[in-house]
């Protein structure tokens, strides 16, 4: 999975945005059951735009339908990277053809 560091964030430049692919689609519907389920901090769904939102660790998380992943607030790469492994362990039920 490819992981970068794509831009500061505005309300802390000493952070940044990571972009990120799972390489699957997600199925948001399902998505969004799982994220409510576990009590995810300022969640927000919406399967008809195919993307949800919600706060991680102190890290505002964006998921898309396509398999975008968007984490705001990441110091560098491993840390993007430890916090994926952290969301896809949470969310592997809604991702497409997920070997376990």
């Amino acid at each position: 999975m490819e992981i970068r560091l794509s831009r500061p964030c505005v309300d802390d430049p000493t952070r940044y945005i990571a972009e990120c692919n799972l390489g699957k689609k997600v199925n948001i519907a399902k998505l969004c059951d799982i994220l409510r389920e576990i009590g995810a901090k300022d969640l927000k769904c919406s399967v008809k735009l195919g993307v949800a939102r919600f706060e991680h660790e102190g890290r505002s998380v964006m998921l898309y339908q396509s398999g975008r992943v968007d984490i705001r607030k990441i110091k560098n790469t491993n840390e993007a990277a430890k916090v994926m492994e952290q969301i896809i362990s949470i969310i592997k039920d809604a991702i497409s053809d997920i070997s376990s």
